[in-house]
């Protein structure tokens, strides 16, 4: 079964930093090490970790033409898959990922190509996929200023059988994404979305709730998707964990080509997954993405909901380790 994955690409600059704290005292040198170059952003990060995983992947996404934009296409055309690519009139997008230590990763993101990035624009015909991801609407300026958008592409999707599903990102102050109101977002989209993945930090900075996670908020943040009326809700919070839950039989049977036929199993199901603990991980840089991948990529090989949910798991375990999947 083809997985059409689509939404924001970037180009990730990391250097290298290991214990190192960068500051911005003026003045100062603050030392770092090299410099990685790496295609990133929900769709590589997404479609990479599958066509690890063996599965059939397609990949839709806009970038610039400029020197950016060139080394992204020659890495996504270096690790194989099908690609589709719209080039942009404006710079190509890339974030500058400042990751040290045992602390989380803080991006410089800029948006650049992914604001011409329209979802309404992908071929749901040519290669006729059984599920469609999409990733990061808060960072495709478009499904920010144009509500109708994703929901127009979902229910699209929803009427030639696919199994849709979505990734959210982190709502940034001041950004085109902080001035939506994600509440009728939600409520226009997420009858159209069977699965969904978010973290608690892009779920709370979306909705202005922000408060420590704990698995009780979690379960709770979970329902409420489903309410909205999604069909699969994972809810991440890093090294907390994930919770797992499930609507209907009845709205599963409604989810699509790659959980239509697995309704009975996949219904009225509420599993918690403590993380996969990692003393010292390599990079946490996609590990959400990973755990989107490894969930989809169960999904599509008919595992049950706690298999599926240990095999996304151990998925992001191996991310943070950069243990090859395979």
């Amino acid at each position: 079964m083809l997985v059409l994955v689509a939404g924001h690409c970037c180009m990730d600059i990391t250097p290298e930093l290991g214990d190192r704290r960068p500051g911005l005292e003026p003045g100062i040198l603050y030392p770092a090490g090299p410099l990685r170059f790496k295609v990133g952003g929900s769709g590589p990060n997404t479609s990479g970790t599958l066509l690890a995983l063996g599965a059939d992947t397609e990949l839709a996404v806009t970038m610039g033409e400029d020197e950016l934009g060139q080394i992204c296409r020659t890495q996504l055309a270096a690790r194989g898959g099908r690609v589709r690519m719209v080039d942009s009139p404006l710079s190509s997008s890339y974030s500058i990922v400042v990751e040290h230590g045992q602390h989380d990763r803080t991006f410089w993101q800029h948006e650049g190509s992914n604001a011409t990035f329209d979802p309404r624009q992908i071929d749901l015909d040519s290669s006729a996929p059984g599920v469609l991801h999409i990733g990061y609407p808060s960072l495709l300026p478009l499904t920010c200023e144009q509500p109708n958008a994703m929901a127009e592409t979902f229910a699209a999707a929803k009427q030639r059988g696919i199994t849709t599903s979505l990734d959210l990102a982190h709502v940034g102050e001041g950004s085109v994404a902080s001035k939506v109101d994600w509440r009728a977002w939600f409520a226009l989209t997420l009858p159209f979305v069977d699965v969904c993945t978010p973290s608690w930090d892009d779920v709370t900075s979306a909705l202005h709730n922000h408060s420590e996670p704990t698995r009780e908020k979690l379960e709770q943040a979970a329902e409420e998707l489903l309410a909205w009326g999604v069909a699969v809700v994972s809810l991440s919070a890093g090294s907390l964990g994930f919770a797992l839950h499930t609507g209907s039989a009845e709205r599963l049977r409604e989810a699509g080509m790659a959980l239509s036929g697995h309704a009975d199993a996949w219904a009225d199901q509420q599993l918690w997954f403590p993380a996969d603990r990692s003393e010292n991980p390599v990079t946490t840089v996609g590990a959400g993405d990973s755990l989107t991948a490894g969930l989809l990529h169960a999904i599509i090989n008919g595992m049950t909901p706690m298999e599926a949910g240990m095999h996304a798991r151990t998925v992001v375990g191996r991310h943070l380790r950069q243990i090859p999947l395979r």
